[in-house]
């Protein structure tokens, strides 16, 4: 998952075929549109998970002929996996639903009308969901069913949400400033002030962030929710870009979410000035920082800036992504670390 100025240096070769010095001199292979280091040769490929027709059907996502509002990139907005493995829920809001998909068939259907367009979602632990439109501010409390219970204004602009606890939301929100928690049924508990490096992941330390733009030092760290620290942010682990390549620095990376058992999954993303990717690696690690798994893989090159979330941990620490031609199918993809 790339942040968008991450997006803008890994996809560039869409925009542009020319060639400057530094580029002639890189060794590198065109792979899925995007560009790779010989340090990425043997980086591991994603399988594919399933495949969706794209079009107005019930068993369809839409794309960027149903969209004839022009309201997104021709994508779904969002997915999310379940504990199911052969199950994914995708934000279908082009067609103003939200799917449950079982290996690929539709099971499942909730119709976000009353909504307006939807950019994201979230399911807690009860089933109980939340519904962001960043175009009017709204949040969107429901059951599980899809009926309204509380509509929280205030969020425009805002880029994701997610349950806290079953009655608390973390939403991402530039105009905040940062990070707000608030309750479902309504009123913000707090801000936490903080740069696009803080996530709304959180666990029973806290809410988690990845320091990794710029430089060849990543950080990751854990933010105490009590104001009542002096000091909150306290760094777990840190992460050198190691090797002497001239110019190569860290361009990105995001936090994709824990697995079961409470390990914290996430991605470093390391490019020279060319936009040619010498690292996407994904690690998994304890709450204290240890390592426990990393693997270096190759991603499809997508345009889509404004999608909450590229990739997102699986229950049972698989890490799912997606691809789409926006015309004819989209399909969910896993990477399976060794």
């Amino acid at each position: 998952m790339l942040n968008k100025k991450v997006l803008a240096v890994a996809t560039g070769v869409l925009c542009s075929l020319s060639v400057s010095i530094g580029f002639a001199e890189a060794e590198f292979k065109m792979i899925n549109l995007l560009r790779y280091y010989k340090t990425m040769y043997n980086a591991t490929p994603y399988t594919q998970l399933m495949q969706i027709g794209i079009g107005g059907g019930l068993e369809n996502v839409g794309g960027i002929e149903q969209d004839t509002k022009h309201l997104s990139r021709g994508l779904p907005m969002a997915f999310r996996p379940t504990k199911n493995p052969n199950e994914v829920w995708v934000l279908d809001s082009i067609n103003e639903s939200l799917k449950l998909f079982k290996s690929g068939r539709i099971n499942r259907r909730i119709n976000l009308s009353k909504m307006g367009f939807i950019q994201d979602f979230a399911i807690n632990d009860e089933g109980n969901m939340a519904f962001l439109n960043r175009n009017n501010g709204n949040i969107y409390v429901t059951d599980n069913k899809g009926n309204i219970s509380n509509t929280i204004p205030g969020f425009q602009d805002a880029n994701s949400i997610e349950f806290a606890s079953n009655k608390e939301l973390l939403v991402v929100s530039p105009l905040s400033k940062g990070v707000v928690r608030v309750s479902t049924e309504g009123p913000v508990l707090a801000v936490y002030e903080a740069d696009q490096s803080l996530s709304n992941y959180s666990s029973e330390k806290g809410i988690w962030g990845l320091e990794c733009f710029g430089g060849t030092l990543a950080k990751l760290y854990v933010r105490n929710p009590d104001f009542s620290f002096d000091n909150p942010v306290k760094v777990i682990a840190e992460f050198p870009l190691k090797g002497a390549y001239q110019g190569v620095e860290y361009k990105g990376g995001n936090i994709y979410g824990f697995d079961e058992e409470g390990n914290i999954y996430f991605g470093l993303v390391a490019c020279d000035l060319d936009g040619i990717i010498y690292r996407d690696r994904i690690y998994k690690c304890d709450q204290n920082g240890k390592v426990l798994k990393e693997m270096d893989v190759i991603d499809n090159g997508i345009i889509s800036p404004d999608l909450p979330r590229h990739r997102v941990a699986c229950p049972d620490g698989k890490i799912m992504t997606f691809f789409s031609d926006e015309i004819k199918y989209y399909s969910l993809h896993i990477y399976t670390l060794k």
